[in-house]
């Protein structure tokens, strides 16, 4: 068996993860990490790439020699550390949650053959790399239910990392294009269950709702693959079925990619998928984030950015009709994010 250390140099690839040099000013330092709260030690402990020209290496062991303090302070954080720890996102006075009764309840008498479903048969279920039993899996997958408030609306369920039912988002969808169908009055209104369910009193009045990510609960089941976040549930879905080894979740828009939704991607492989447009302000949040959650890697696909035409831009192209331009199996077992 392989032996775990305490602490080692941060192999995260990336220019956010190489630091200046503090022996020659060269941005060519990896620092030593405590891989108990994934945090650096110091600034100058770690070792300088520049091995004949530099050679700087202090390792942990010396900086402890220097600041003996710190490490009773850190060995007392590690005893805690080792103490058997709770479920992620349990804290019940955080946020509230939905019967998983609903849930079934817009599953039953095929009522999840919504407009947007209807959709997903006719685009993957008639090719021949697919087939309906994969629009089938993906339904069950991702709690692809109806609504009967709205008729012929998808419920794009949020199951957390738990299997616990935050809310469900709903909309109407063209079932020839797969577009969203908008309310000409409302435009930019959406519609939630627990806001049903709280005008028919079948939630408290002051119900906590505390988002997550849409397909989070794929992340406790599939805890080795590499996750990849799309802003639209619409995309995540497709996505999921384009490329099988990939998480596929959804942020749930441009504004849904926050700090506290991606503490359950830590130590995990993330790309992220921004739409058209929205590259470099996913790029500075994602950046932002990164400081505080340690990703065990990351990147920002720039591919729609650096590939969409200007007519393309004009028309609105987003991610999910890029990724339907190629609808044949793909293994992205080989992927790394950076």
């Amino acid at each position: 068996m392989e032996k775990e250390y305490r602490y080692s140099l941060d192999n995260r690839r990336g220019a956010n993860f190489i630091h200046i040099c503090p022996n020659c000013g060269k941005r060519e330092f990896k620092r030593y990490i405590d891989n108990t709260t994934m945090e650096y030690i110091a600034e100058d402990v770690g070792k300088c790439n520049r091995l004949i020209k530099c050679g700087f290496h202090k390792p942990p062991k010396v900086h402890f020699q220097e600041h003996p303090e710190e490490k009773t302070k850190r060995n007392e954080l590690y005893r805690k550390k080792r103490q058997p720890k709770s479920p992620i996102n349990i804290n019940e006075k955080d946020y509230d949650i939905i019967d998983e009764k609903y849930v079934k309840i817009s599953m039953w008498n095929k009522r999840y053959i919504n407009t947007f479903t209807i959709w997903l048969f006719k685009l993957i279920g008639n090719n021949p790399h697919y087939g309906i039993g994969v629009i089938k899996d993906v339904v069950q997958k991702y709690d692809l239910g109806g609504s009967h408030r709205i008729n012929g609306a998808v419920v794009f369920w949020q199951r957390d990392y738990n299997n616990q039912i935050r809310t469900g988002k709903i909309m109407l969808y063209n079932q020839r294009t797969g577009k969203r169908i908008k309310d000409e009055n409302r435009p930019n209104m959406i519609n939630w269950v627990h806001y049903y369910l709280k005008k028919e009193h079948r939630l408290k009045a002051d119900f906590k709702l505390k988002q997550c990510f849409y397909g989070e609960h794929l992340l406790k089941k599939y805890p080795n693959a590499i996750v990849a976040v799309f802003e639209s549930e619409k995309t995540a879905i497709v996505a999921s079925i384009i490329f099988p080894d990939l998480v596929c979740i959804a942020s749930g828009g441009l504004g849904g990619l926050n700090l506290q939704k991606c503490k359950v991607l830590a130590h995990r492989h993330v790309i992220f998928f921004p739409d058209l447009g929205c590259y470099q302000q996913w790029k500075a949040k994602v950046e932002g984030i990164s400081k505080h959650i340690f990703f065990a890697s990351y990147s920002i696909n720039d591919v729609l950015e650096d590939n969409a035409t200007e007519e393309e831009r004009a028309g609105g192209l987003d991610l999910c009709d890029y990724i339907i331009k190629s609808l044949t199996p793909v293994s992205y077992t080989h992927l790394r994010a950076h």
